[in-house]
């Protein structure tokens, strides 16, 4: 998908925080900010996208800039935090899809996922690769699928965490394959990933930044990458569909956002601040080289992303049957 042109025809109709104005404004950041990261700390796709903003926008602004890595309950404990946070523009938050799935999967948020939160900017967007510990029995998708048919019950599949995208990832894949595969979920990517290489489960869908070092070092085999056409750092890997799965669609988004009502200045002199860096041609090649697609939006585009996301995670659980297990 041309991610970019989806954003310009969306209508961008801002969901979760008014329009913004102009006017004078105060100079922001003029004191420390705090980017809550609700994943653990370490690895190459949120936390490094959250760290290399840090490091730039504390070099630009001249405040300190902390990213505060707090993981836990599928994401909600660090969103409830920022939630609850003041809104002054100074705590901010780092999502990834799992703030759009969490409401069709958990009844009991302590927090509204549509009205607790202003955007600031979709980030960057990269495909889910799924890969294979180096010893499993299958090459290519079409092997994987036709070991879990002679085998039912045994083929496991990790995942970061229930209701994140890699889990119903492999939601997806079961029901459109019909394979018999067993999640096994952990807690952040960097203990999926251990567990994976460690025999102790058999493939994963894996953000491409985090399992490319792996894959390159042999660690890891690719089976497939769900993304429109072959990505050149991994241009031996075939696409999802290529292997005949043309309605397969899975990636991972990282974006921004700030709890509601921070006001309407504030949050565009951030956005403009975030795009700035996102622009800059040392931290797209940096990103490029990783599998990271640089988004950059405005808030109202990332508002209506947001809504989006948000419906079509609703009739994705509906129709696969994926709960919190």
């Amino acid at each position: 998908m041309d991610w970019k042109k989806y954003l310009r025809t969306s209508g961008a109709a801002l969901l979760l925080a008014a329009p913004l104005v102009a006017g004078a404004a105060d100079k922001y950041p003029a004191q420390p900010v705090k980017i809550i990261v609700p994943f653990p700390a370490g690895g190459q796709g949120i936390d490094l996208v959250a760290r290399t903003l840090a490091q730039r926008m504390q070099a630009s602004a001249g405040e300190a800039v902390i990213v505060d890595n707090r993981p836990g309950g599928g994401t909600v404990i660090g969103t409830s935090a920022a939630a609850k946070a003041p809104a002054d523009g100074y705590t901010l938050l780092m999502m990834a899809n799992s703030f759009t799935v969490n409401p069709s999967l958990q009844s009991n948020l302590p927090y509204d996922s549509r009205k607790d939160f202003t955007p600031v900017s979709l980030l960057t967007i990269t495909p889910h690769v799924l890969v294979a510990r180096q010893d499993l029995p299958a090459n290519k998708l079409s092997e994987l699928l036709e070991l879990a048919k002679k085998n039912p019950g045994t083929v496991t599949y990790a995942s970061i965490g229930n209701g994140t995208s890699p889990h119903l990832a492999g939601e997806m894949l079961k029901k459109l394959t019909g394979a018999d595969l067993v999640h096994v979920p952990h807690k952040g990517t960097p203990l999926a990933l251990t567990s994976l290489m460690g025999g102790h489960v058999d493939v994963l869908f894996g953000n491409l930044p985090d399992v490319l070092p792996y894959v390159n070092d042999g660690k890891l085999k690719a089976l497939a990458i769900s993304a429109p056409k072959r990505h050149a750092s991994l241009p031996d890997v075939p696409t999802m569909e290529e292997q005949g799965l043309a309605e397969f669609e899975s990636n991972s988004w990282y974006g921004m956002l700030a709890p509601a009502n921070v006001p309407d200045s504030t949050i565009q002199q951030l956005n403009e601040l975030v795009v700035s860096i996102l622009q800059e041609k040392e931290v797209r090649e940096s990103f490029d080289a990783r599998g990271l697609e640089v988004i950059a939006s405005t808030p109202a585009e990332f508002g209506d992303w947001l809504r989006k996301e948000m419906d079509k995670y609703a009739q994705i659980i509906k129709e696969s049957g994926a709960r919190i297990d």
